[in-house]
């Protein structure tokens, strides 16, 4: 008799009797899965964002987007990257979520690095890791198709591809099949005319009215074109993006309903066009007081340029962060890793920059371009440190706080360190972020980022809203925090060890960046009162010695301020007017302290000693005794500090 299999609960009641704890394995019910395929991304943007990322990772140099707008009816992007051979293909269309990166048989089928399956094979850190990214498409069509060719090779391979969600047939045999269909493939090969060839086009068809609308901005349009036929108040009516690319008449594929309206003009090249999408941000700054809201003047699908341009492992607009030299006027420091540690300022000289000086490697990438063009504009990392728009604030010049860490976490099991974290990050402090959705920190991994700023600044609880909303960070990790990603890369699990670590170490670099600007702040603000006050002074003395001429009294009777053991008689004989000292000491005066406080009690100080010398000077002093004088002048005083 063939022996029976003994379930996971009836080892469990076997543990009564043996004592001994039992070991399984927790599997995931396939329902879970197959879910996962029906849509993981948030936004239409995401699919390319993905589809950019599966093109770096292919060691692509160039991307281009194409998305026929505003009708989005086909949508391509095209790599010149290595490509797919049959074998990748078939790994790719057979093992979704089973990405042949970062193991043995991606090093087999030739997409990672023969020695460093991290790494692309020339080298570039990974951003892929789940073999998912193909799935990002549903977020815009069950429809599409992947053209690819290999160097070399004298044919492409095309494949036409159908995404559906699991029927009710198929979920409800999902506890039982080891597999999911999460869709179909008809694949073919094509002669080639070009061998020297090789890249992948991804052709987005048949778009699904949802991501039509939202790149279109649709409900915006909408929105504005009922408020209009209902005849609101044009104060209540929203208002148009300042930027937009304009809408089709509903219904129609070849007129607009609205004109096109966009910061740049046909004729500007690539990289032109994206500089003035940026230098339209900086002028509408400066005819702002308010935070610049991308929300406001850019429609949906500048929007989802401008994020592409963000989340993307671009060079920047401006140069990076750790290449900035003394010619930028930035206040730079170095933040301590130590607990309760303070930012340390650091000197720029030449062409010294913090890379150079503080030894940082972000990105730690090879030099290979990588561009990414959409609809004729090359992307670059939008982010701006120079030329921002200036405020009331004391503090004018930025201020950029730089550290890195490393640790190993040697001695603690992996499960619960999750194994070597090493990163690299800036705090930058301008009175005025632009614009207000860069106020806050992104986490960038393998030089790129699936998550906007996150203005919480990852939970800092500190109250500090002004000062946060004057900052914008990165955070870039070199090794480690994979693991935190979660499956749509846009966002993070929040109990992974590596995320707290960096949780803690951001909020220690804030306190220390606000400590910072705190201790300049007030230091600049200290000057200037003492300067102001100087001036104050000066036009004081100006006018008791015109007011004391104009009576005939060609000199400024002179006033000392003595204490108790000083020969105060014989000062009076000199013709000095002579006070006590403590007459400017009482209580009333000394109510606020610090440096501020002390330069308001010495003008205020001045301007009795002015009062003093014009009520002498116009002879309102003989008469009274010099008790009575000390008297007229301390309740002189009072009333000077009580008004200022």
């Amino acid at each position: 008799m063939a022996s029976q299999t003994i379930t996971l609960a009836q080892k469990i009641r076997g543990s009564e009797k043996t004592k001994t704890a039992i070991t399984a394995s927790l599997k995931t019910d396939n329902r879970i899965l197959a879910r996962i395929t029906d849509g993981i991304y948030r936004q239409p943007a995401s699919a390319l964002r993905e589809l950019i990322s599966n093109a770096y990772d292919a060691d692509a140099t160039e991307v281009i987007i194409s998305t026929d707008a505003p009708r989005f009816s086909v949508i391509s992007v095209r790599d010149d990257g290595h490509g797919l051979t049959p074998e990748i293909l078939e790994h790719l269309i057979q093992h979704i979520g089973g990405s042949a990166k970062r193991n043995a048989s991606g090093q087999e089928l030739g997409v990672t690095h023969k020695n460093n399956p991290d790494r692309s094979p020339r080298g570039r850190q990974l951003i892929g890791k789940m073999g998912i990214g193909l799935l990002s498409v549903a977020q815009f069509t069950r429809h599409f198709l992947v053209i690819t060719k290999t160097l070399g090779d004298n044919f492409r391979t095309i494949a036409d591809i159908t995404l559906g969600p699991v029927s009710r047939d198929q979920d409800a045999n999902l506890a039982v099949n080891a597999e999911i269909e999460a869709g179909s493939a008809k694949m073919w090969r094509e002669k080639s005319d070009d061998v020297d060839a090789h890249g992948t086009e991804v052709k987005l068809l048949e778009m699904l009215p949802r991501t039509k609308a939202e790149l279109a901005s649709e409900d915006l349009w909408s929105r504005i074109a009922l408020e209009k036929e209902s005849n609101e108040p044009e104060s209540t009516q929203t208002k148009s993006p300042t930027y937009h690319i304009g809408r089709m008449k509903p219904g129609q594929t070849t007129d607009l309903e609205f004109e096109q309206k966009l910061p740049w003009s046909e004729k500007l090249s690539p990289d032109e066009r994206f500089a003035c999408l940026i230098e339209t941000l900086r002028e509408v700054a400066d005819g702002e007081n308010e935070a610049v809201d991308l929300d406001i003047h850019f429609d949906r699908y500048l929007q989802t340029l401008w994020n592409l341009a963000l989340s993307a492992p671009l060079p920047y607009y401006e140069s990076h962060p750790f290449d900035v030299t003394a010619a930028k006027k930035f206040n730079l420091f170095q933040i301590a890793n130590e607990k309760k540690g303070q930012a340390i300022e650091v000197t720029l000289k030449g062409e010294a920059t913090p890379r150079t000086l503080l030894s940082l490697e972000s990105p730690s990438e090879p030099k290979e371009p990588f561009r990414v063009i959409m609809d004729g504009v090359s992307l670059r990392r939008p982010i701006l440190f120079s030329d921002l728009p200036q405020t009331k604030s004391a503090l004018k010049d930025p201020m950029l706080c730089v550290g890195s860490l490393e640790q190993k976490f040697e001695g603690k099991p992996i499960t619960l360190s999750g194994g070597p974290l090493k990163f690299e990050a800036y705090l930058f402090w301008a009175p005025k972020i632009i614009p207000k959705q860069h106020q806050g920190v992104m986490l960038r991994v393998g030089n790129a980022s699936g998550a906007s700023f996150d203005r919480t600044f990852m939970g800092y609880q500190v109250a500090e809203m002004a000062r946060t909303r004057q900052i914008t960070a990165e955070v870039f990790v070199i090794e480690g925090l994979d693991g935190a990603i979660n499956i749509d890369r846009e966002s993070f699990n929040y109990a992974h060890p590596h995320y707290q670590y960096i949780v803690k170490w951001l909020h220690s670099a804030l306190r220390q960046i606000a400590n910072k600007q705190k201790e300049m702040s007030k230091s600049l603000r200290d000057k200037v009162r003492a300067t102001d006050a100087k001036r104050v002074k000066a036009q004081i003395e100006t006018k008791v010695e015109a007011s004391l001429e104009s009576r005939g009294v060609e000199e400024v009777p002179e006033v000392v301020f003595a204490k108790a053991d000083d020969n105060i008689k014989q000062l009076r004989r000199s013709g000095a007017i002579v006070l006590p000292k403590e007459i400017f000491d009482s209580k009333t005066t000394n109510r606020q302290t610090g440096t501020g406080a002390h330069t308001a009690h010495q003008l205020a100080q001045k301007k009795a000693v002015a009062i003093t010398q014009l009520l002498h000077g116009w002879g309102l002093m003989g008469s009274l005794t010099y008790a009575e004088r000390e008297r007229l002048l301390r309740d002189i005083f009072e009333v000077v500090v009580t008004e200022s």
